[in-house]
């Protein structure tokens, strides 16, 4: 993949201007909880878009 392509389908989805510091803050709070070592919550199985047995 090239290094540039996730930015650009992005960009290509989004609308007007990015917030960069909401992105920031959605970042930090995400790694944030990540780094606590939490158990992670339990998948919605209408959320689970893996093959079915793959979980």
């Amino acid at each position: 993949m090239l290094p540039a392509l996730p930015a650009l389908l992005g960009a290509a989805l989004r609308e007007g201007d990015v917030d960069r510091e909401a992105e920031r803050r959605a970042v930090a709070a995400f790694r944030a909880v990540r780094d606590t070592g939490c158990p992670s919550a339990p998948t919605r199985r209408q959320d689970d878009w893996r093959p079915s047995g793959a979980g």
